[in-house]
């Protein structure tokens, strides 16, 4: 839930449950001020900016009158030091530290002044504040002379990012809305109504002689980051622009053009809604977009799963010496023919099911009665022995694992054990701390078919990775959908370790798999964990070369892929902003060394030692692919751009081909 916005816990209530509260605002003498200073300053008024004044189509005749749009700035900014000079002090007595960036007087003439139905803009981050409204009404409000009408219970439902340009969700149920939902705010004047800004509102026009006054000023929590949400549909219709802005912003800005001048903090993806009226009914029942759900926790110890939830892992001591050495000699005595050149490898491709199967037996066996102390309600589903012979062709790109429960109510994991010690050396894993709160999409086979959000930006999301050191015997419990690599095993010594999937005891177990030929048409699968026994990725690949589906199983759901059309810029600030992770310049330093590469992006052999080598065509593919980057990057790549050599992008090429 967003931070507390009232002072006193039975506002907080009633405003949470209604998204609205009605209170005492201002007395008699204030109201007369504040209608001298609306009678004084209205003459420096411009008119109203709107969407015909600029290179955008739209013809609608705005009706009503709010000094926000004027268009003389200089009028804005005094109406909005009158308005917060007298409204700040009577705020800071209901609000738990707001401040001011919007201030209107709402002027509503006979027979005109209708507000559309809509929700204010977003103006924060409204899965983690909320910004406000305080409307006070400077005659007696009522029907007759338009006043605010709610849709109780709207609020943080629907249109979670709102912006001028932006289309809205609930746009074409007007009549339905307005006959069946709205709650009048009949209130006298210097009464104020403190609404939040995403409750579905509408005002009529004012039905009775003479002008109907009032005031809005708009407040955000003083510790938020003041957002606005800009789409240009014409540029790209499924990417809104975030702009941190500021109080000034919206004193000179047009509603209908694309800000300038103001900071780009990130991209967010984007897809039109048009909601039907069933659809609004059924969005009035549903959670809030800022409640969390809640998901029954996998860990007996509540501070264990606290840091799980926040990190999207955790390190915990699991396996004695005896038990680890156990497992070892179980590997070591089977038979492996399912080995790639690579040196990277896991005992689920193999093609033997009796291997995999005893695999299966002999993990569950040793790990379950270890966790079963640890964990709580829940199952083990899938087991594979993971496995780096030394080499540098072994690098693991950054990736997420399968989607494989409903992650709406349950959550996956991976419970992954080294049976020696582990560091950057010999492969360790590495995970991008928090990332599993910011990529969410769901995670389908086969590779390399089905492109992932991560599939284009391997090398731009690698320099984010933590490498985990730690101990044989420990364990990395993390969330499925983490992002999590390892760096190449130059230990000269074959790293071996052991993983086991696990969920929530009620959790339905499911496959995602992109159908061939349906421009990305994806089946749900119900399955069980005999499923992750004869089907691998490997298998599942060759099925789709086939033009074929898994057989025999259940289709609970289908969907059409909808991944999120990252650039570079804007999957390192999602990173960067959404996350606690660092640029992990040591590491992509180190890579660079290994890879024969200075510190500027430039091989270190020189065309003498090339020439005289048997790596004729190495040296071509690093020339023409040295030559784009410095062409296309100079002065902007990072560290991982400068250090990706040929050998590293074929490996990790190959990796995604043969997973």
């Amino acid at each position: 839930m967003p931070t507390v916005v009232f002072k006193d816990v039975e506002l907080e209530k009633e405003f949470n449950e209604k998204g609205y509260v009605i209170v005492p605002f201002l007395n008699a003498e204030e109201i007369d001020y504040l209608k001298a200073k609306f009678f004084e300053t209205i003459e420096l008024s411009g008119g109203p900016k709107s969407g015909n004044n600029v290179d955008y189509q739209n013809s609608t005749d705005i009706s009503y009158d709010f000094t926000f749009i004027d268009k003389n700035t200089d009028y804005k900014q005094k109406v909005f030091d009158i308005i917060t000079a007298k409204f700040q002090n009577k705020a800071d007595v209901y609000l738990n530290n707001y401040t001011p960036i919007i201030a209107n007087f709402i002027r509503k003439k006979e027979n005109g002044g209708e507000v559309p139905m809509h929700q204010n803009w977003a103006f924060v981050d409204e899965e983690k504040y909320t910004s406000v409204s305080i409307w006070v009404p400077l005659v007696d409000s009522n029907e007759e002379n338009g006043t605010l009408q709610m849709v109780n219970g709207s609020h943080k439902r629907f249109g979670k990012y709102r912006g001028p340009m932006i289309p809205w969700e609930l746009r074409n149920l007007t009549k339905e809305i307005i006959a069946n939902h709205l709650t009048p705010m009949n209130v006298k004047a210097g009464q104020g109504v403190i609404l939040d800004d995403s409750i579905v509102h509408y005002s009529n026009v004012n039905k009775t002689p003479g002008l109907r006054l009032a005031i809005q000023l708009i407040m955000i929590p003083k510790e938020a980051k003041s957002l606005h949400y800009h789409l240009d549909s014409g540029k790209d219709p499924n990417k809104i622009s975030v702009l941190e802005t500021n109080v000034d912003f919206y004193t000179h800005f047009h509603p209908w053009l694309k800000p300038t001048g103001v900071k780009d903090i990130g991209t967010l993806h984007y897809v039109e809604q048009n909601y039907s009226y069933k659809d609004f009914l059924k969005g009035l029942k549903a959670k809030r977009f800022d409640e969390k759900e809640t998901i029954a926790p996998l860990f007996l110890d509540t501070e264990i799963q606290a840091k799980f939830d926040s990190d999207g892992f955790v390190k915990i001591p699991l396996l004695n010496a005896n038990e680890v050495e156990d497992l070892k000699n179980y590997y070591l005595a089977q038979k492996h023919d399912h080995i790639g050149e690579y040196g990277f490898h896991v005992s689920l491709d193999n093609d033997n099911e009796d291997y995999i199967k005893g695999v299966f037996e002999k993990l569950f066996g040793v790990l379950v009665p270890k966790l079963n102390p640890i964990l709580t309600n829940y199952k083990p589903f899938t087991a594979s022995y993971v496995i780096k012979e030394a080499g540098l062709q072994n690098i693991v790109p950054p990736h997420q694992d399968w989607t494989f429960v409903d992650e709406t109510k349950f959550c996956s994991a991976t419970v992954w054990i080294p049976i020696m010690d582990v560091n950057k050396n010999n492969g360790a894993l590495s995970v991008i701390r928090g990332s599993h709160k910011v990529f969410n999409e769901p995670r389908m086979s086969p590779s390399p078919q089905s492109k992932s959000v991560l599939s284009n930006h391997l090398f731009d999301v690698f320099p984010y990775v933590e490498v985990i050191d730690m101990k044989a015997g420990e364990a990395l419990i993390f969330n499925n959908r983490t992002v999590h690599a390892s760096p190449p095993n130059i230990s000269g010594t074959t790293r071996i370790g052991v993983g086991i999937g696990i969920t929530q005891k009620d959790a339905q177990l499911l496959h995602h798999y992109e159908l061939p030929n349906t421009n990305g048409k994806v089946n749900v699968y119900k399955v069980d964990e005999t499923f992750f026994k004869k089907f691998n990725n490997k298998k599942l690949s060759q099925l789709y070369t086939n033009n074929q589906e898994p057989q025999g199983l259940e289709v609970i759901a289908t969907y059409k892929k909808n991944n999120p059309n990252y650039t570079k810029a804007e999957i390192t600030s999602l990173i960067a902003t959404k996350t606690p992770a660092k640029f992990n310049e040591a590491l992509m330093k180190e890579l660079a060394t290994l890879y024969n590469y200075n510190i500027d992006g430039t091989p270190i052999k020189t065309n003498d030692e090339f020439n005289n080598s048997s790596g004729v065509e190495e040296k071509k593919q690093i020339e023409a692919i040295t030559s784009v980057e410095q062409k296309e990057w100079v002065d902007t790549r990072s560290f991982f751009e400068k250090y990706s050599v040929p050998n590293i992008i074929k490996e990790i090429k190959y990796r995604l081909e043969k997973k």
